[in-house]
């Protein structure tokens, strides 16, 4: 028979709510609302990172020599099966930007190979794109110009018109690598990545799916995916130490695929290249192991489900409060993060032109956090919802959302 135990909600939390916050090292007083950033971990997964470092310590020798690789290939078994695909797919590195960077700078691009990108993509990601462009000859962007909010099928449509329109200039380069976020970070929008990556596939377009934000936070089946590469931070949303991540690459491609740090196991095959990233301290790669000990007793289902419900009605409370909205009316677009407008009255205010303004404001005055930025004519604040909070959370970053821009909204009259 089927388990028939309702899921958690904000209005039936279940193990889920202020009582977690125990399991984890905020001060009294302290809320955090932007897990979607650095992520945090709980102290049973310090323990567990602990654990793994002084192992190392007690025998270094045999840790290295003997150890470690067994170990890491135990917790790259733990998060195949999370993420339906083949041990031998994935390798741990440090976080996304590390898996961005050894894919994009392991492809051998050839003048006229163009590299297509949404302009919502992460910092970061894009800033390495640029890099590629500017250390290849004839090696171009093509950015795809998003405006959120949009529809799934806006979206594709997207990306698809600006693929058709690059093949019909006729010109004799061709779009070699799509660059794609599963969960954008600003604005914090699910993407229809299994619709993208099939649409490109038909045009022979290689997919490299920025997936920072999607494990812990939206269930993977990468098999089904059927993309190329995929880079995700445990270290976010599943609860494991900062520096833990893992990069998947498809079969036909994993001999091309190195390190950024190349040392001696360099062409002896994906695993090994990626086992051994040199002399550091791996505790947090492997305190992954920890964030699923952390977990299990509640379940993926869970998890997500909670956090997912807290975000859609804590943003819906907080648009309330501002008498705004939240930026997608589609509830399968937000996970756990959610996009609420903020009243401002000119965003180009010159105390809000950098972020320095409200960051100070909010972390010194309010000992609270939640990032803002502008988008599509508007301002936006992204509010991360997690088992740690409660609806009344929201409503209070509301309120203090309120004031701030009540403030702020003064100074121009």
């Amino acid at each position: 028979m089927a388990n028939l135990t309702p899921l958690p909600t904000p209005s039936n939390p279940g193990p889920f709510g202020h009582k977690q916050r125990k399991n984890f090292f905020f001060p009294e007083g302290k809320t955090e609302f932007n897990h979607g950033s650095y992520g945090t971990f709980t102290r049973s997964v310090q323990e567990n990172m602990m654990k793994w470092h002084n192992f190392a310590e007690e025998n270094p020798d045999r840790w290295v020599r003997l150890d470690l690789k067994p170990a890491l290939r135990k917790v790259r078994a733990q998060l195949s099966e999370l993420m339906n695909c083949e041990t031998d797919d994935v390798a741990l590195v440090q976080n996304t930007t590390t898996g961005i960077n050894a894919v994009m700078r392991s492809i051998d691009f050839v003048p006229g190979d163009r590299i297509l990108q949404l302009s919502t993509g992460y910092v970061n990601v894009d800033r390495t794109v640029h890099f590629i462009c500017d250390t290849h000859k004839d090696v171009e962007i093509v950015e795809v110009p998003v405006v959120m909010p949009m529809t799934d099928q806006e979206i594709v449509y997207q990306v698809e018109k600006t693929v058709q329109e690059h093949i019909a200039k006729n010109d004799g380069t061709r779009i070699r690598l799509a660059v794609l976020d599963w969960i954008s970070s600003v604005p914090a929008v699910v993407h229809p990545i299994k619709a993208l990556t099939d649409m490109l596939r038909s045009y022979n377009v290689l997919t490299l799916i920025d997936a920072a934000h999607v494990i812990g936070q939206l269930p993977m089946d990468l098999t089904f995916l059927n993309a190329d590469f995929v880079i995700t931070n445990c270290h976010k949303w599943m609860y494991s130490v900062r520096g833990s991540a893992v990069l998947y690459v498809a079969k036909p491609y994993q001999k091309l695929i190195h390190p950024t740090a190349i040392q001696g196991d360099y062409k002896t095959g994906y695993e090994y290249e990626f086992a051994w990233n040199g002399t550091m301290d791996y505790s947090t790669m492997l305190s992954i192991e920890g964030a699923f000990e952390f977990r299990k007793p509640y379940g993926e289902k869970a998890i997500i489900h909670y956090c997912h419900k807290l975000a859609v009605h804590g943003g819906k409370a907080m648009a309330d409060i501002l008498g705004t909205n939240v930026l997608t009316p589609y509830e399968h677009q937000v996970g756990n993060m959610v996009n609420v407008r903020l009243p401002i009255k000119n965003i180009n205010h010159p105390k809000i032109e950098t972020p320095d303004y409200l960051i100070r404001l909010l972390l010194d005055k309010y000992n609270l956090f939640a990032p803002s930025y502008k988008h599509g004519g508007y301002f936006w604040t992204r509010v991360s919802a997690q088992i740690y909070l409660e609806l009344s959370d929201f409503i209070h970053l509301g309120n203090v959302w309120k004031e701030v821009i009540e403030d702020l909204n003064a100074e121009e009259n």
